[in-house]
């Protein structure tokens, strides 16, 4: 669907999760070209986005788990109806440019590797992020939870795990994929491997108290449909047909 190119250019405030940063200021200036809004991107972790929309900080679309939009929305706060899924996210890790590409491609791999970095960046379990509890069982599940005890680094967002590696306060760090592939520090080393995986589901809807519903509508048939599916999976989303 075409968007309305006559309608009156707006100033367009999104709020989103760490996960989708990446690819919506990739989709930014292209949406703007393409209907006159301007995009105001606000990125925080799953917590800070519900927290953001319960003290009515300015919101027009908003991106985030499924979870979270089912909880937002069961507050008044977004539009159910609106509720579009947009892709789904894998658990990734990440190492120093200049660092071996550990093997992910077994359990046994994945927790030798670990064991044998001297620092791991992770998503704090209680610091309001989607993946964090998962961390607490993946390590459980490793059996290393004493292990990471001592040489975890704890983030809020995915940002803070790619500084940690970047500084070299981390060897590896840990978060969603599209948090980590092409991000200048780090390189991309892979997924985690598929029995030890978390997929995400992403979704979003417009704010109940959105200021220009119809920009907001606009961006997310923008963000959703097939002309944007590419720029998704290059930045390590599964969409369409991929999140199958």
């Amino acid at each position: 669907m075409s968007l309305d190119r006559h309608a009156t250019a707006t100033d367009l405030h999104v709020i989103a999760a760490g996960a989708f940063e990446h690819v919506l200021h990739a989709l930014a200036e292209p949406f703007r070209e393409e209907s006159g809004h301007l995009l105001r991107l606000s990125i925080t972790n799953a917590g800070g986005v519900i927290r953001k929309l319960e003290t009515d900080e300015p919101a027009d679309a908003v991106f985030t788990s499924s979870a979270g939009i089912d909880t937002l929305a069961a507050k008044g706060r977004l539009d159910a109806a609106t509720k579009v899924e947009v892709g789904r996210m894998r658990l990734g890790v990440a190492v120093s440019p200049s660092a071996a590409a550990p093997d992910l491609a077994t359990a046994d791999t994945l927790r030798a590797a670990l064991l044998a970095a001297p620092g791991i960046a992770y998503i704090d379990p209680k610091g309001g992020g989607t993946t964090g509890p998962y961390f607490v069982t993946l390590f459980e599940r490793l059996g290393m939870a004493s292990e990471i005890a001592q040489k975890g680094v704890l983030c809020a967002t995915g940002k803070e795990v790619v500084r940690a590696v970047a500084s070299g306060r981390a060897a590896i760090g840990l978060t969603q994929a599209s948090e980590l592939i092409g991000i200048e520090g780090v390189r991309f080393a892979g997924h985690l491997p598929a029995d030890l995986q978390l997929i995400s589901v992403y979704c979003t809807a417009v704010a109940s108290r959105a200021a220009s519903p119809g920009a907001a509508s606009d961006f997310i048939r923008f963000v959703t449909n097939p002309g944007s599916a590419a720029r998704f999976r290059a930045l390590g989303w599964d969409v369409g047909s991929a999140s199958g």
